[in-house]
């Protein structure tokens, strides 16, 4: 009668688990800091910098510059960029509910619901982007580096009607892309990216309900 031996673990599989949840794990915490620091910097700023801390553009770019610094591959750096933005809604009205700016049910209502869902979309793509943007001067660094300069003048565009937001909005796209695309070739490559990209998400911005 034979004895079952159960297989041994290679190094790798064992510390597959942990370099998956590390990052996950990372991302979750970011998100509590995001939505939690987002109200608070919101309620006690006076415009339009209050308007900067509630920009979702700002948001999208906080889930790029957490899958850059991670330093995952895509697919991890997209769910990382997704739990952050998911747990910073449900951290946001966490914290507008223990103030008493929203009713518990607000946890649940068709708006929350909807900016989770919007978290899904953004998290995953800038996530992505994230990563492409550690690619050295190549055109998919560009395009990563590229896609958060865009939703950052888009948003600005979006907002024109408001200058003092706009102003803000655009002058922190040029900082991303000022600290990030310092070699020549790689900022030649992000300014084309961006200038391509921001009427692609001007339009997407529209689609999801943003602006007249």
């Amino acid at each position: 009668m034979t004895t079952y031996e159960a297989p041994v673990l290679t190094g790798h599989a064992r510390s597959a688990h942990p370099a998956v949840r590390r990052p996950l794990l990372v991302a979750a915490g970011a998100g509590v800091a995001l939505g939690v620091v987002d109200l608070a910097l919101q309620l006690s700023l006076p415009y339009p910098l209050a308007d900067l801390a509630n920009s979702s553009a700002v948001w999208a770019v906080l889930a790029l510059v957490l899958a850059r610094v991670l330093g995952t591959g895509e697919v991890r750096s997209a769910l990382a960029g997704v739990v952050a933005l998911v747990v910073a809604v449900e951290a946001y009205y966490l914290a507008a509910i223990a103030l008493d700016k929203a009713a518990v049910t607000s946890l649940v209502a068709p708006t929350s619901v909807a900016w989770m869902v919007m978290g899904v979309v953004a998290g995953a793509g800038f996530g992505v982007a994230g990563a492409w943007s550690r690619r050295g001067r190549s055109w998919w660094a560009a395009a990563g580096i590229g896609a958060g300069v865009a939703v950052l003048l888009a948003e600005a565009w979006q907002r024109s009607d408001q200058p003092g937001t706009a102003l803000l909005t655009a002058g922190l796209g040029a900082a991303l892309l000022a600290a990030t695309a310092r070699q020549p070739v790689l900022l030649g490559r992000t300014v084309v990216a961006a200038v391509a990209l921001t009427p692609v998400c001007f339009v997407l911005f529209g689609f999801a309900g943003f602006g007249g």
